[in-house]
């Protein structure tokens, strides 16, 4: 056994189809560079021992515990997992370190939990594949959503892009997105994802004769943005992405504070710009040239609670160091 891990993994971001796919359209997430990191030691204790930076929170844990309410819990069910896998026991102490911000809908938790899955598995030198170590961490990210859709593990674990439909699981897109960035901006408002799901399909069973073509034209947006994302032709995935901001405006998710966020962002040069999540608050996402990058971050800062830059990154989980 090793004496020390370190893994990371990426956050993501949805660019088309969120709230559609919920009712089996296409969506589209790609991962961005900002990541979640995990050091994971063995220790003598007998138990898990997890810190994390970000929630400035500390726990010990059981072998076999069981204790659902706390946030860290899901870690655990991460590393118990890849140690069944293993056929060990031993005790762990697991250090997180994340840049991308919780309860954002950038992924957080599943990038957490894939790098705890992937430093877990080289320290007990298990050798998981990725299809392996993205399940693995499906399972922890039950705990946390319920009944998650796999995009997020899925993107952390592989990175890129995907194209993700519930009836038919996930295409991995071949891109280059060297020309371009992403800039988030956080309107500060908080949102109840599930309450947003079911008020807009709510909405949906009164008015299904409007609501059913609404669904049809965002998955078919979905597609052809898949292909111009592969054809590197991004000025036409910002106008697509322009689109499914009107669709999701349609639907009842978007605020005033996402509204100017988004018009600012395309007046200041964003080749695109939309709601990105649930809605209701949350963030905006921007597609920009890299040149224009910097102009739109410095507009949005202006107005938004907080602003990220970052890239579209093709790396997924990667192993930082061992010891």
């Amino acid at each position: 056994m090793l004496s020390e891990v370190v893994a990371s993994a990426p956050g993501k971001v949805i660019l088309f189809g969120e709230h559609f796919v919920v009712e089996d359209q296409p969506a589209i997430a790609v991962a961005i560079s900002k990541r979640a990191r995990v050091r994971v030691k063995p220790n003598d204790s007998g138990k898990y021992c997890i810190y994390s930076r970000e929630l400035d929170l500390s726990e010990e844990f059981g072998l076999h515990e069981s204790r659902k309410q706390s946030p860290l819990y899901p870690i655990v069910v991460a590393a118990r997992a890849v140690e069944n896998r293993a056929g060990v026991e031993v005790g762990l102490d697991i250090y997180i370190e994340s840049e991308i911000p919780p309860s954002a809908g950038m992924g957080s938790s599943a990038a957490v939990a894939v790098a705890t899955v992937a430093a877990t598995s080289e320290l007990l030198e298990l050798n998981l594949g990725k299809e392996d170590i993205s399940n693995i961490a499906y399972r922890a990210e039950t705990i946390v959503h319920g009944k998650p859709s796999g995009i997020d593990n899925t993107i952390s674990t592989f990175g890129g892009a995907i194209a993700f439909r519930k009836s038919e699981g996930f295409l991995q897109l071949e891109a280059d997105f060297k020309p371009v960035k992403i800039v988030l901006a956080d309107t500060g408002v908080p949102r109840n994802t599930g309450e947003l799901v079911r008020r807009v399909l709510s909405l949906k069973e009164k008015y299904p004769q409007i609501f059913d073509p609404l669904y049809y034209a965002a998955g078919r947006l979905a597609v052809e943005a898949a292909k111009l994302i592969e054809r590197g032709e991004f000025e036409e995935v910002g106008r697509l992405m322009n689109v499914n901001h009107g669709l999701l405006s349609a639907i009842g998710v978007s605020i005033l504070e996402l509204e100017h966020l988004v018009y600012t962002a395309r007046r200041a040069g964003a080749l695109g710009a939309k709601l990105t999540g649930a809605g209701g608050g949350g963030f905006m996402v921007a597609l920009c040239r890299k040149e224009d990058t910097d102009k739109v971050a410095r507009e949005l800062e202006k107005i938004a609670k907080r602003v990220i830059v970052g890239e579209i990154s093709e790396e997924g989980v990667k192993i930082e160091k061992k010891v």
